[in-house]
């Protein structure tokens, strides 16, 4: 079954021409996968948390194929270069990551297509650079969460002392699972929000054989991303980028994942949003955390009606290669 699903990913790439990017930063590349016209700007698409580049293999098929994107991995993720011993992975490092791909292609503004955390940080870029955005596509999460205060403090006392864990002279093993044994591990570790059938767009760039014939295979993501605990701000500063954002921006949200913040900082948000920009639209999508990637042909038409409105190829200039 292994060989059989990732070859299925693999021609999946080739039947579209994606090409396989890396982007040189002073630890090692990021890796990115380039859909769609050279001559054009992509945009950008960020992951979630623990996903990497191929949480957009089933969706982007389903869009415009003039349009270019660019699904990157995250430091850590997928086949990114994971972060120096001793350094820990932080939520507003994806600011940075972004300036950097920016210059690399020499680019003076982004368009973004976000998941989750990926989605979380596209907000928190276009409010701090709103004159580098010109187009927003969020899907499940809109911005960083408004927790009680016990809760952030619990969170930062909990995450930070396991990152003292991945030192240099730490080694330890990546436990070794068959294929399928992964399958089920993430399909019931993001509790079936990924189907069995999208799990393997998000393995071919994570597991990597242990040893020929064994059947085992190893995860090559850095685990210190799980103790990643995240931004933590207050509410007003969520309202002020709100503000900022005048670009178009689409937000989809499922109707099976919950807020995790009390309703009333998410509405209120969706409210300032709508009252300063004028093309600003949400809309709720059947199904759970990953819908995009599970069951795409649900998103797929929002994304379309969005990009035929808002998406003009002369405004997308030529890229530095």
């Amino acid at each position: 079954m292994a060989e059989a699903k990732r070859h299925m990913v693999q021609q999946n790439d080739e039947r579209h021409n994606v090409h396989e990017e890396r982007i040189p930063l002073p630890f090692g590349d990021v890796t990115a996968k380039w859909w769609g016209p050279r001559d054009l700007r992509p945009i950008v698409c960020l992951h979630g948390w623990m996903d990497n580049g191929g949480s957009f293999d089933r969706l982007i098929p389903l869009l415009p194929r003039e349009i270019s994107f660019l699904a990157i991995e995250f430091p850590g993720h997928g086949r990114s270069a994971h972060l120096p011993p001793g350094v820990a992975y932080n939520a507003l490092d994806t600011l940075r990551l972004l300036l950097h791909l920016m210059q690399h292609y020499g680019w003076t503004r982004i368009s973004l297509m976000s998941h989750s955390i990926g989605a979380v940080m596209s907000y928190v870029f276009a409010g701090v650079f709103p004159d580098r955005v010109d187009l927003l596509i969020s899907f499940d999460l809109l911005k960083p969460f408004i927790l009680d205060p016990d809760m952030v403090l619990f969170l930062l006392s909990d995450s930070l002392p396991k990152t003292l864990d991945y030192g240099a002279d730490t080694k330890k093993e990546e436990k070794l699972f068959r294929y399928d044994d992964y399958v089920e591990h993430m399909h019931a570790g993001f509790h079936e929000s990924i189907s069995r059938d999208a799990c393997h767009y998000l393995l071919y760039r994570t597991l990597e054989p242990a040893d020929a014939g064994d059947g085992l295979y190893r995860r090559s993501t850095d685990r210190r991303i799980r103790h990643n605990h995240g931004l933590v701000w207050s509410h007003d500063v969520n309202l002020e980028i709100a503000r900022r954002i005048r670009v178009p921006f689409l937000y989809l949200k499922t109707t099976e994942t919950p807020l995790f913040e009390d309703p009333q900082y998410h509405q209120e948000t969706i409210d300032v949003l709508v009252g300063s920009n004028a093309r600003f639209e949400h809309a709720l999508v059947e199904g759970k955390h990953h819908v995009h990637l599970s069951h795409p042909e649900r998103v797929a038409p929002f994304v379309k009606d969005f990009l035929e409105k808002h998406w003009k190829s002369e405004q997308y200039t030529l890229c530095k290669l």
